[in-house]
Protein backbone atom coordinates (compact mmCIF):
# COMPACT_ATOMS: atom_id res chain seq x y z
CA UNK A 1 0.00 0.00 0.00
CA UNK A 2 1.48 3.39 -1.00
CA UNK A 3 0.15 4.98 2.19
CA UNK A 4 2.11 2.54 4.32
CA UNK A 5 5.30 3.22 2.34
CA UNK A 6 4.83 6.96 2.67
CA UNK A 7 4.22 6.67 6.38
CA UNK A 8 7.43 4.65 6.81
CA UNK A 9 9.52 7.06 4.72
CA UNK A 10 8.29 9.99 6.79
CA UNK A 11 9.00 8.19 10.05
CA UNK A 12 12.56 7.37 8.88
CA UNK A 13 13.31 10.93 7.70
CA UNK A 14 14.48 14.00 9.58
CA UNK A 15 14.60 16.65 6.84
CA UNK A 16 11.57 16.74 4.52
CA UNK A 17 10.98 18.96 1.50
CA UNK A 18 7.35 19.60 0.48
CA UNK A 19 6.66 21.05 -2.96
CA UNK A 20 3.45 22.09 -4.73
CA UNK A 21 2.76 22.92 -8.37
CA UNK A 22 3.50 25.96 -10.49
CA UNK A 23 0.73 28.56 -10.62
CA UNK A 24 -0.20 27.57 -7.08
CA UNK A 25 -3.84 27.26 -6.08
CA UNK A 26 -5.65 26.77 -2.79
CA UNK A 27 -5.34 22.99 -2.84
CA UNK A 28 -1.60 22.85 -3.53
CA UNK A 29 -0.76 25.63 -1.06
CA UNK A 30 -3.13 24.46 1.68
CA UNK A 31 -1.93 20.86 1.42
CA UNK A 32 1.75 21.83 1.53
CA UNK A 33 1.28 24.16 4.50
CA UNK A 34 -0.73 21.58 6.45
CA UNK A 35 1.98 18.97 5.87
CA UNK A 36 4.64 21.40 7.04
CA UNK A 37 2.77 22.25 10.25
CA UNK A 38 1.70 18.74 11.19
CA UNK A 39 5.01 17.02 10.45
CA UNK A 40 6.92 19.77 12.27
CA UNK A 41 4.76 19.04 15.30
CA UNK A 42 6.15 15.48 15.45
CA UNK A 43 9.74 16.67 15.34
CA UNK A 44 10.49 16.72 11.62
CA UNK A 45 12.34 19.55 9.90
CA UNK A 46 9.96 20.44 7.06
CA UNK A 47 10.80 22.93 4.33
CA UNK A 48 8.50 24.44 1.69
CA UNK A 49 10.14 26.54 -1.05
CA UNK A 50 8.37 29.84 -1.60
CA UNK A 51 6.19 29.53 -4.73
CA UNK A 52 7.68 31.26 -7.76
CA UNK A 53 4.51 33.32 -8.12
CA UNK A 54 2.45 33.45 -4.93
CA UNK A 55 -1.16 34.21 -5.91
CA UNK A 56 -2.56 37.36 -4.30
CA UNK A 57 -5.83 35.59 -3.58
CA UNK A 58 -4.11 33.30 -1.07
CA UNK A 59 -1.81 35.84 0.56
CA UNK A 60 -3.64 35.30 3.87
CA UNK A 61 -2.19 31.76 3.97
CA UNK A 62 1.22 33.26 4.80
CA UNK A 63 0.10 33.49 8.44
CA UNK A 64 -0.26 29.72 8.71
CA UNK A 65 3.12 28.63 7.37
CA UNK A 66 6.24 28.07 9.49
CA UNK A 67 8.17 30.06 6.90
CA UNK A 68 9.27 29.62 3.31
CA UNK A 69 12.64 28.59 1.92
CA UNK A 70 15.77 27.78 3.95
CA UNK A 71 15.86 24.45 2.16
CA UNK A 72 18.71 22.08 3.14
CA UNK A 73 21.11 21.05 0.38
CA UNK A 74 19.88 17.45 0.43
CA UNK A 75 16.67 16.60 2.31
CA UNK A 76 15.96 12.98 3.16
CA UNK A 77 12.74 12.85 1.12
CA UNK A 78 10.67 15.09 -1.14
CA UNK A 79 6.87 15.11 -1.06
CA UNK A 80 5.10 16.56 -4.11
CA UNK A 81 1.43 17.40 -3.54
CA UNK A 82 -1.24 18.04 -6.18
CA UNK A 83 1.22 17.76 -9.11
CA UNK A 84 0.02 15.81 -12.14
CA UNK A 85 3.52 15.54 -13.61
CA UNK A 86 7.10 16.28 -12.60
CA UNK A 87 7.12 19.21 -15.04
CA UNK A 88 4.35 20.83 -12.98
CA UNK A 89 6.39 20.97 -9.76
CA UNK A 90 7.36 24.42 -8.49
CA UNK A 91 10.83 23.87 -7.06
CA UNK A 92 11.25 27.47 -5.95
CA UNK A 93 14.81 27.99 -4.73
CA UNK A 94 15.58 24.26 -4.48
CA UNK A 95 18.08 23.20 -7.13
CA UNK A 96 18.87 19.47 -7.10
CA UNK A 97 16.76 16.33 -6.65
CA UNK A 98 19.45 13.79 -7.48
CA UNK A 99 19.14 10.59 -5.45
CA UNK A 100 16.42 11.90 -3.14
CA UNK A 101 13.31 9.66 -2.82
CA UNK A 102 10.30 11.45 -4.31
CA UNK A 103 6.78 10.85 -2.98
CA UNK A 104 3.95 11.75 -5.35
CA UNK A 105 0.57 12.47 -3.69
CA UNK A 106 -2.09 13.55 -6.18
CA UNK A 107 -5.74 13.27 -7.16
CA UNK A 108 -5.50 14.12 -10.87
CA UNK A 109 -6.66 11.45 -13.30
CA UNK A 110 -3.81 10.68 -15.69
CA UNK A 111 -0.99 11.47 -13.23
CA UNK A 112 2.34 10.42 -14.75
CA UNK A 113 3.44 8.27 -11.78
CA UNK A 114 6.67 10.25 -11.62
CA UNK A 115 7.50 9.47 -7.99
CA UNK A 116 9.48 6.68 -6.38
CA UNK A 117 6.30 6.15 -4.38
CA UNK A 118 3.00 7.16 -5.97
CA UNK A 119 -0.25 7.57 -4.05
CA UNK A 120 -2.92 8.54 -6.54
CA UNK A 121 -6.63 8.82 -5.81
CA UNK A 122 -8.71 10.36 -8.64
CA UNK A 123 -11.80 9.89 -6.45
CA UNK A 124 -10.48 12.36 -3.87
CA UNK A 125 -12.05 15.79 -4.26
CA UNK A 126 -8.74 17.48 -3.42
CA UNK A 127 -5.19 16.66 -2.47
CA UNK A 128 -6.20 18.16 0.89
CA UNK A 129 -8.47 15.16 1.49
CA UNK A 130 -5.51 12.83 0.98
CA UNK A 131 -3.23 14.88 3.23
CA UNK A 132 -5.88 14.77 5.98
CA UNK A 133 -6.00 10.98 5.65
CA UNK A 134 -2.20 10.74 5.71
CA UNK A 135 -1.86 12.89 8.82
CA UNK A 136 -4.47 10.80 10.63
CA UNK A 137 -2.63 7.63 9.61
CA UNK A 138 0.86 8.70 10.76
CA UNK A 139 -0.53 10.07 13.19
CA UNK A 140 0.45 13.73 13.24
CA UNK A 141 -1.54 16.44 15.04
CA UNK A 142 -3.74 18.77 13.02
CA UNK A 143 -3.96 22.06 14.90
CA UNK A 144 -6.17 25.03 14.09
CA UNK A 145 -3.73 26.46 11.55
CA UNK A 146 -3.26 23.14 9.72
CA UNK A 147 -7.03 22.60 9.78
CA UNK A 148 -7.53 26.04 8.23
CA UNK A 149 -5.01 25.32 5.46
CA UNK A 150 -6.68 21.98 4.67
CA UNK A 151 -10.13 23.55 4.70
CA UNK A 152 -8.96 26.07 2.07
CA UNK A 153 -7.47 23.20 0.03
CA UNK A 154 -10.73 21.27 -0.03
CA UNK A 155 -13.05 24.27 -0.29
CA UNK A 156 -11.31 25.69 -3.36
CA UNK A 157 -11.01 22.42 -5.28
CA UNK A 158 -14.71 21.72 -4.76
CA UNK A 159 -15.87 25.21 -5.69
CA UNK A 160 -17.12 25.89 -2.17
CA UNK A 161 -18.48 22.33 -2.03
CA UNK A 162 -20.59 22.82 -5.16
CA UNK A 163 -18.69 20.75 -7.77
CA UNK A 164 -19.57 17.18 -8.64
CA UNK A 165 -16.44 15.91 -6.87
CA UNK A 166 -17.96 16.81 -3.48
CA UNK A 167 -18.84 13.61 -1.60
CA UNK A 168 -20.07 12.69 1.86
CA UNK A 169 -16.42 11.98 2.72
CA UNK A 170 -15.48 15.49 1.59
CA UNK A 171 -18.11 17.05 3.82
CA UNK A 172 -17.20 14.81 6.77
CA UNK A 173 -13.55 15.88 6.54
CA UNK A 174 -14.57 19.54 6.25
CA UNK A 175 -16.76 19.15 9.32
CA UNK A 176 -13.86 17.58 11.23
CA UNK A 177 -11.63 20.52 10.28
CA UNK A 178 -14.26 22.97 11.52
CA UNK A 179 -14.40 21.06 14.80
CA UNK A 180 -10.64 21.54 15.12
CA UNK A 181 -10.91 25.28 14.56
CA UNK A 182 -11.16 26.13 10.84
CA UNK A 183 -13.51 29.10 10.47
CA UNK A 184 -15.65 28.69 7.30
CA UNK A 185 -16.87 32.29 7.26
CA UNK A 186 -13.40 33.80 7.63
CA UNK A 187 -11.72 31.44 5.16
CA UNK A 188 -14.47 31.83 2.56
CA UNK A 189 -14.39 35.62 2.87
CA UNK A 190 -10.60 35.80 2.56
CA UNK A 191 -10.58 33.49 -0.45
CA UNK A 192 -13.60 34.62 -2.44
CA UNK A 193 -14.67 38.06 -1.25
CA UNK A 194 -11.43 39.94 -0.86
CA UNK A 195 -10.76 41.07 -4.43
CA UNK A 196 -7.84 43.26 -5.35
CA UNK A 197 -8.78 46.19 -7.59
CA UNK A 198 -6.72 44.59 -10.36
CA UNK A 199 -8.68 41.35 -10.08
CA UNK A 200 -11.95 43.27 -10.14
CA UNK A 201 -10.92 44.99 -13.38
CA UNK A 202 -9.92 41.63 -14.87
CA UNK A 203 -13.42 40.32 -14.22
CA UNK A 204 -14.79 43.20 -16.29
CA UNK A 205 -12.29 42.64 -19.11
CA UNK A 206 -12.99 38.90 -19.29
CA UNK A 207 -16.76 39.37 -19.29
CA UNK A 208 -16.63 42.19 -21.85
CA UNK A 209 -14.59 39.90 -24.13
CA UNK A 210 -17.05 37.01 -23.77
CA UNK A 211 -18.14 35.13 -26.89
CA UNK A 212 -20.71 32.34 -27.02
CA UNK A 213 -21.04 29.53 -29.55
CA UNK A 214 -23.53 26.84 -30.47
CA UNK A 215 -26.60 28.42 -28.97
CA UNK A 216 -24.79 29.39 -25.78
CA UNK A 217 -23.53 25.90 -24.92
CA UNK A 218 -19.90 27.05 -25.26
CA UNK A 219 -18.72 30.32 -23.68
CA UNK A 220 -15.26 31.86 -24.05
CA UNK A 221 -13.85 34.57 -21.77
CA UNK A 222 -10.62 36.35 -22.69
CA UNK A 223 -7.94 38.38 -20.95
CA UNK A 224 -5.95 39.81 -23.86
CA UNK A 225 -2.66 41.65 -23.36
CA UNK A 226 -3.72 44.90 -25.03
CA UNK A 227 -6.73 45.42 -22.79
CA UNK A 228 -5.09 44.27 -19.55
CA UNK A 229 -2.16 46.60 -20.22
CA UNK A 230 -4.53 49.50 -20.92
CA UNK A 231 -6.28 48.88 -17.59
CA UNK A 232 -2.97 48.34 -15.74
CA UNK A 233 -3.72 44.74 -14.83
CA UNK A 234 -2.11 41.34 -15.43
CA UNK A 235 -3.70 38.11 -16.69
CA UNK A 236 -1.97 36.33 -13.80
CA UNK A 237 -4.54 37.62 -11.30
CA UNK A 238 -7.46 35.62 -12.66
CA UNK A 239 -8.13 32.48 -10.65
CA UNK A 240 -11.85 31.87 -10.32
CA UNK A 241 -12.94 34.20 -13.14
CA UNK A 242 -13.86 31.15 -15.23
CA UNK A 243 -16.55 30.32 -12.67
CA UNK A 244 -18.55 33.38 -13.73
CA UNK A 245 -19.05 31.74 -17.11
CA UNK A 246 -20.36 28.54 -15.52
CA UNK A 247 -23.05 30.59 -13.79
CA UNK A 248 -24.66 31.35 -17.17
CA UNK A 249 -27.76 29.31 -18.00
CA UNK A 250 -27.31 26.63 -20.71
CA UNK A 251 -23.49 26.81 -20.71
CA UNK A 252 -21.97 23.32 -20.90
CA UNK A 253 -18.33 24.31 -21.48
CA UNK A 254 -16.56 27.51 -20.43
CA UNK A 255 -13.02 28.53 -21.29
CA UNK A 256 -10.86 31.40 -20.05
CA UNK A 257 -8.02 32.43 -22.37
CA UNK A 258 -5.16 34.39 -20.79
CA UNK A 259 -2.69 35.98 -23.20
CA UNK A 260 0.49 35.87 -21.11
CA UNK A 261 2.68 37.01 -24.00
CA UNK A 262 2.24 37.43 -27.73
CA UNK A 263 2.58 33.68 -28.36
CA UNK A 264 1.79 32.10 -25.02
CA UNK A 265 -1.84 31.46 -24.10
CA UNK A 266 -2.83 29.88 -20.80
CA UNK A 267 -6.22 28.25 -20.76
CA UNK A 268 -8.63 27.24 -17.98
CA UNK A 269 -11.62 25.04 -18.82
CA UNK A 270 -14.79 24.04 -16.98
CA UNK A 271 -17.63 21.73 -18.01
CA UNK A 272 -20.73 19.96 -16.77
CA UNK A 273 -23.46 17.52 -17.85
CA UNK A 274 -21.01 14.68 -18.38
CA UNK A 275 -18.64 16.49 -20.75
CA UNK A 276 -15.06 15.39 -19.94
CA UNK A 277 -13.15 18.59 -20.70
CA UNK A 278 -9.91 16.96 -19.53
CA UNK A 279 -9.74 15.30 -22.97
CA UNK A 280 -9.43 18.70 -24.64
CA UNK A 281 -6.75 19.83 -22.18
CA UNK A 282 -4.76 16.64 -22.81
CA UNK A 283 -4.95 17.19 -26.56
CA UNK A 284 -2.99 20.41 -26.03
CA UNK A 285 -0.53 18.87 -23.54
CA UNK A 286 -2.35 19.84 -20.36
CA UNK A 287 -4.65 17.98 -18.01
CA UNK A 288 -6.75 18.12 -14.89
CA UNK A 289 -10.12 16.65 -14.02
CA UNK A 290 -13.22 15.72 -16.07
CA UNK A 291 -14.94 19.02 -15.25
CA UNK A 292 -11.94 21.29 -14.58
CA UNK A 293 -8.74 21.28 -16.60
CA UNK A 294 -6.15 23.53 -18.18
CA UNK A 295 -3.31 23.79 -20.65
CA UNK A 296 -0.98 26.22 -22.41
CA UNK A 297 -0.76 26.82 -26.14
CA UNK A 298 2.18 28.34 -27.96
CA UNK A 299 0.67 30.56 -30.64
CA UNK A 300 -1.51 33.57 -31.13
CA UNK A 301 -4.70 34.16 -29.19
CA UNK A 302 -6.81 33.73 -32.32
CA UNK A 303 -5.12 30.44 -33.19
CA UNK A 304 -5.58 29.12 -29.66
CA UNK A 305 -9.27 30.02 -29.60
CA UNK A 306 -9.88 28.47 -33.00
CA UNK A 307 -8.08 25.26 -32.03
CA UNK A 308 -9.80 24.90 -28.66
CA UNK A 309 -13.24 25.57 -30.14
CA UNK A 310 -12.65 22.89 -32.77
CA UNK A 311 -11.68 20.29 -30.16
CA UNK A 312 -14.60 21.16 -27.88
CA UNK A 313 -17.06 20.82 -30.75
CA UNK A 314 -15.50 17.50 -31.67
CA UNK A 315 -15.80 16.31 -28.06
CA UNK A 316 -19.45 17.38 -27.92
CA UNK A 317 -20.29 15.83 -31.26
CA UNK A 318 -21.01 19.20 -32.87
CA UNK A 319 -20.09 19.39 -36.55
Amino acid sequence: MPLDKIKQLIQDSENILVVSHIDSDGDSLGSAIALQLALSAIGKQVFVPAPTRFPQRYSFLHRYTNGWGNVPQKPDIIIAVDCSSEERIDWGDFLSTNGIPLINIDHHDGNHNFGDVNWLDPNAAAAGEMIYELLREIPAPIDENAASALYVAIMTDTGRFSFGNTTSKTLAIAAALVEIGADPKYLTTETYFNFSEEYFRNIGIALFNSRSYNNGRILFLTLDRATTQNFLTSPKDSEGIIDFAMAVRNVDVAVLFKEMSRNNIRISMRSRRGIDIDNVAKYFGGGGHPNAAGCSIEGTLATAQEGVLKQIRKLMGIL
